[in-house]
């Protein structure tokens, strides 16, 4: 994993619900691509696509966080939707600018999905 020099804010969970509403709207239509890490190495990535919408379940006295994407690699703009279950963290990550660049979803097994931002600084994501 890169090492992080931007500044990192911890969602509390008392927040969550709101702050991924209001993330969604700051956010909604930026390309993104999500990155998995177990143990530190990255384990998995999914190809880009654009943000649509981040919420927040409960079930069964789990936390659930649903990740929809649209694919605009073609006219079909195909819905993906990504689930992480049993979220117990929530970091943001800011870029230089004070925009947000990295959306990072840790669950109870230690496994870290991060949804990474196209830059609004350089384009790069």
């Amino acid at each position: 994993m890169n090492r992080v020099t931007e500044p990192r804010k911890i969602i509390i969970p008392d927040e969550w619900e709101n702050f991924l509403q209001e993330f969604s709207e700051r956010n909604r239509a930026r390309r993104a691509r999500f990155q998995i890490f177990v143990n530190g190495e990255m384990n998995e990535e999914e190809q880009e696509a654009h943000l649509e919408n981040i919420t927040l379940e409960k079930r069964n006295g789990e936390n659930q966080v649903n990740v929809v994407r649209i694919d605009k690699a073609d006219e079909k703009n195909e819905k993906m939707t990504d689930t992480i279950k049993n979220v117990h963290g929530i970091v943001v990550q800011y870029e230089t600018d004070g925009s947000e660049n990295v959306l990072e979803l840790g669950d109870d097994k230690g496994k870290l999905t991060s949804l990474r931002f196209e830059s609004e600084l350089d384009g790069a994501s």
